[in-house]
């Protein structure tokens, strides 16, 4: 169901996120031009690419402070999520043996963080591209409470909730298989403790993760902006952009929602330019040998990956997380990336995460990223859903695993 009942809460995209636990009620919704990002006069890297474009999603992360991406929820707002909760529970009649779908804006209702939520998820889309809420403490709930608050407060940012692999969990658990047989750089990065280079989600429009507990040292997400990339190329190596945007390279991916496939990394499509990005499948990792019909990457190919990589890392901000976290990023409109971290008997980094996406507000697409997109949200009837709420420790994985974030 649309996640906006009155779509006159968004606001604007205009004024400057920072200070955001102030003025975010805006009242109008975004029209065509807002959603447009201000292409300025400069020369263009090819035909058909813009120069420099003006918009707050081209940012440098050194810039930042916590404050300019993070919302503090006031007490008022954490007793209207707890009333939410409550009421769900009390209508539904259900325990967590219920499927995630029913949680939904109607039935979690938030009447004034609602005019908070539905102006951030307008920012995440047409603006600086990430938030993090702040003030939640995961253990003063129950697991189940945990996951009706997670999917309860998100639906307002995105209420399509898409399929993250081929066995059509909806949850993503992420933290440290313990117990797995595989050394830590054979395994799926959500397995490992490992760093995690940039890079994209397959297909998803909003990463979202809530933080369910800590590592002792490390493990904070990093970010970049995607426009801030390419605003690096044209100053700096210009010849990449039609290597990177060229339909020709090749995806290892081996699933039935991520099937091996050739096409581009950048993308510029209805007045945006996006990234698909992922390393491992596109060069193949120690210990998997790469598909017979795939091709390996070109000279001038790895240098465009190690380019983007390095620009990524130059603008990049670490968020610092705190328990509790809901953190919502642009996956189209941000490259993302890991700390790696060390966990303790008593610190344990574990992070619960979902694919997003939010049919009013959702950028239009490419056909190839299109394609994927209505895989996971819509058209992947191959693999039925599994609302999996409960972590179950791994102890091995297939290789398509492995080759998705």
């Amino acid at each position: 169901m649309p996640v906006f009942d009155d779509v006159s809460a968004i606001s604007g995209t205009g004024d400057e996120l920072s200070g955001l636990n102030e003025g975010l009620n805006g009242t109008s919704k975004p029209t065509k031009k807002d959603k447009a990002w201000n292409v300025q006069g400069s020369a263009s890297a090819m035909v058909g690419w813009p120069g420099i474009v003006d918009s707050r999603a081209a940012w440098d992360g050194s810039l930042m402070t916590d404050e300019t991406y993070t919302y503090a929820l006031s007490e008022l707002d954490i007793r209207e999520i707890e009333a939410a909760l409550s009421h769900f529970k009390d209508e539904s009649h259900l325990d967590l043996g219920l499927d995630g779908e029913e949680v939904n804006c109607v039935n979690f209702p938030l009447p004034n963080l609602s005019k908070v939520l539905f102006s951030l998820a307008n920012d995440l889309h047409f603006g600086l591209g990430l938030f993090a809420l702040r003030g939640l403490d995961p253990t003063k709930y129950s697991r189940e409470d945990n996951v009706l608050i997670f999917l309860g407060v998100s639906s307002y940012v995105g209420e399509q909730r898409g399929k993250q692999d081929d066995s059509g969990h909806i949850f993503a658990h992420i933290r440290e298989a313990k117990f797995m047989v595989h050394n830590q750089r054979s395994r799926p990065i959500r397995d490992s403790n490992l760093p995690s280079a940039f890079h994209t989600d397959p297909f998803c429009d909003i990463l979202a993760m809530q933080t369910r507990s800590l590592a002792a040292k490390g493990g904070n997400h990093i970010v970049s902006s995607t426009l801030q990339v390419y605003h690096t190329l044209l100053a700096e190596r210009p010849d990449l952009i039609p290597v990177l945007a060229a339909p020709n390279w090749p995806f290892d991916t081996r699933g039935v929602l991520t099937p091996p496939d050739f096409r581009p990394l950048l993308y510029y499509h209805d007045g945006r330019i996006m990234m698909n990005f992922f390393r491992d499948p596109l060069t193949g990792v120690k210990d998997y040998a790469r598909s017979d019909t795939m091709p390996h990457l070109t000279p001038i190919q790895h240098e465009a990956l190690d380019f983007v990589q390095g620009a990524a890392h130059r603008f990049e901000r670490h968020l610092r997380m705190k328990p509790g976290d809901l953190t919502f990023i642009n996956n189209f409109g941000l490259l993302h990336a890991r700390e790696g971290f060390e966990d303790s008997q008593d610190s344990v980094r574990y992070l619960v995460r979902l694919w997003l996406r939010n049919a009013e507000l959702a950028w239009s697409l490419p056909l190839p990223l299109e394609i994927g997109n209505r895989r996971i949200y819509e058209d992947g009837g191959e693999v039925d859903e599994d609302w999996n709420i409960v972590y179950k420790p791994r102890l091995h994985f297939d290789v398509v695993e492995r080759m998705s974030p």
